[in-house]
């Protein structure tokens, strides 16, 4: 995913209960019990532990997540990452080792993400 600047860090020891928002960047690296949402990109490093929704524009998963993940243009699932919950994107993209346990869906051309933009679906296995 292209680099942005990060406006927002949650640290490795940080542990934030409640609605994580932000128009900008979020990465994570700590736990996050509650709702996660940016108009950018969601970061979930590999020490990160994410309990509830995620909804941004781009979304890449390298730790673990339990909850809905809900993306405009893509998500990114890395190598080590537990995904158990739905996914929603138009591109999605899930590289070995990943383990993702839920259900996904990408609207096809006609249908409309959630943001209201129409993506042409593709998915990436590796």
């Amino acid at each position: 995913m292209p680099a942005e600047p990060t406006d927002t860090i949650v640290g490795v020891n940080v542990e934030l209960k409640g609605s994580l928002k932000n128009r900008g960047p979020i990465h994570i690296h700590g736990t996050v019990i509650g709702d996660v949402s940016s108009d950018s990109l969601v970061v979930i490093g590999e020490t990160a532990v994410v309990t509830g929704p995620i909804t941004a524009r781009q979304v890449d998963v390298q730790g673990q997540v339990n909850g809905s993940i809900t993306a405009e243009e893509q998500i990114e699932l890395q190598p080590k990452c537990v995904v158990k919950g739905d996914l929603i994107t138009g591109r999605l993209s899930i590289k070995p080792g990943a383990i993702f346990i839920g259900k996904s869906q990408m609207p096809g051309p006609d249908e409309e993400l959630p943001a209201g933009e129409k993506k042409k679906p593709r998915v990436e296995i590796e």
